[in-house]
């Protein structure tokens, strides 16, 4: 019988595994372990029919006084969260092999220890299994990004945590008061939390309470302040890892929990719209400044987040699946450009944006791989940030016309400064040290996935927005039923 579950217990068998094993054979384990977990997902999705709801179930009874049962599953909103998180998990795994003799087997099981939980958080069904996940997610990053990050570690991981744990407990005090209003028996899977009416000055307190945490977690202004130097120092692995999938969490999240507080959402709605939305040009407006690459990718993501998060605040079913869209074809351009990033630091030693120059006469290909990620980066037509970038504005314009012309502002600059990054990075005098130009085949692997998958979307947009559409339509009846 089919089982959800084993997309968490397989990466998590196979990390397990590797803290056993010297670093090499640790590496090609957790290889196996990525590349298994991804192509059963795949197996899953072939089986599964997207009209018949969730499935492929599996329920433990977790906390039996209060009749709190842990839930995975997979529904329509799961499954490109899903394949995000098994495809760029592979990815990450892939960026490692160069790190195969550095790093020891913990690392290893580390990194599969994260994707397994980061596939269990985008499958749990009900408030509580979310939240345990929702937790869970962030030990194995947090000890990846101290014991293997940069200088910097300590304090930027410690920035990152404290963030987050007061996220954390906002959350959780929130589910649990609003466990105790509604029942603890009557929410053990989201369509039953959705039937549960709440009066809207509680909505108040939901909604603040969901919106920072969320928020801290995506990033979204103004809680953004931990991201930049964590991905700075986190390894590139790693931050493949945190920019490409775990960013979608706080989006995740959102898309989930907004339909309990849609009245509060009508009357403050526009407020936090316009707190995303000064996020989205606050973000691209620093990355035009920075001379370091992966800084600049940080705050391209905080651009980024800022307007998927604003779509997904009009509670919009079109602004929603635009936004499942988005978090796939952003996973997708971000983790190429940190897998770019990796290649450039361990070629030539540093991140500046003129470390680099030249690098373009001297790898060719390379260039070429970029060069791709940038366009789909800035969302050109015919590659995969374009359509999600369409809706997501569409429905803000929708919603209220400056809302939408200051979402079309930032398009405009992230075309800028990623134009100038590359014209920066790869033209130029020339990088000295041409003997380690040539990409692994790895990374060659790597790069490929990434740039069909770009155009995948790009070119053949319906097929993938017929999962979001299912995804959305699943829960379509409750949208304002309160």
């Amino acid at each position: 019988m089919l089982s959800a579950s084993l997309l968490f217990v397989l990466p998590l068998v196979f990390g397990l595994l590797c803290f056993f094993l010297k670093s090499r054979p640790a590496y090609y384990v957790s290889l196996i372990g990525s590349v298994s977990s991804l192509f059963y997902f795949i197996f899953l999705l072939i089986n599964y029919t997207a009209t018949q709801g969730t499935l492929f179930g599996w329920e433990f009874e977790w906390i039996a006084k209060m009749h709190i049962n842990l839930h995975l599953a997979l529904d329509g909103m799961t499954i490109l969260p899903l394949f995000l998180s098994n495809l760029i998990g592979m990815i990450s795994i892939f960026s490692a092999f160069a790190y195969q003799d550095k790093r020891n087997g913990s690392y290893f099981g580390l990194l599969l220890m994260s994707i397994a939980c980061l596939n269990a958080f985008f499958m749990a069904q009900n408030p509580f299994t979310f939240y345990l996940f929702f937790e869970l997610a962030l030990i194995p990053i947090y000890f990846l990004v101290i014991q293997w990050g940069g200088p910097q570690a300590k304090k930027s991981v410690f920035t990152f945590f404290i963030y987050t744990v007061f996220g954390s407990f906002l959350l959780l005090a929130a589910l649990i008061y609003f466990y105790s209003y509604i029942g603890i028996n009557v929410a053990n899977n989201w369509s039953d939390v959705y039937l549960n009416k709440i009066p809207e000055h509680l909505q108040y307190w939901f909604l603040i309470a969901f919106f920072i945490a969320f928020g801290i977690k995506s990033p979204v202004f103004p809680f953004h302040s931990w991201q930049a130097n964590l991905y700075e120092q986190a390894d590139k692995p790693t931050v493949i890892l945190i920019a490409a999938v775990m960013s979608k969490m706080g989006i995740f999240g959102f898309l989930r929990f907004n339909l309990i507080v849609q009245q509060a959402l009508q009357h403050w709605g526009t407020e936090l719209i316009v707190l995303c939305l000064i996020g989205v040009i606050y973000g691209a407006l620093i990355a035009w400044r920075q001379n370091h690459f992966s800084r600049l990718l940080a705050f391209s993501s905080l651009s980024h987040m800022g307007l998927i998060a604003a779509g997904t605040l009009t509670v919009n079913a079109i602004a929603m699946e635009g936004a499942l869209f988005q978090c796939l074809a952003h996973g997708i351009a971000v983790a190429g450009l940190f897998l770019v990033a990796d290649v450039v630091a361990r070629k030539t030693g540093n991140e500046a944006l003129d470390g680099s120059s030249g690098m373009a006469k001297v790898n060719p290909r390379l260039a070429t791989y970029y060069f791709i990620l940038v366009l789909a980066s800035v969302g050109l037509p015919l590659t995969s940030g374009f359509v999600g970038e369409l809706l997501l504005i569409s429905a803000l314009t929708k919603y209220q016309l400056g809302l939408g012309i200051i979402a079309g502002v930032s398009i405009i600059l992230g075309a800028v400064y990623m134009l100038q990054c590359y014209q920066r990075m790869m033209f130029g005098a020339g990088v000295q040290d041409i003997s380690k130009a040539d990409l692994s085949l790895f990374e060659d692997y790597g790069f490929i996935i990434l740039i069909i998958l770009v155009f995948a979307l790009g070119f053949f947009p319906i097929q993938w927005f017929q999962l979001a559409f299912y995804g959305v339509t699943q829960f379509g009846d409750y949208f304002m039923s309160h």
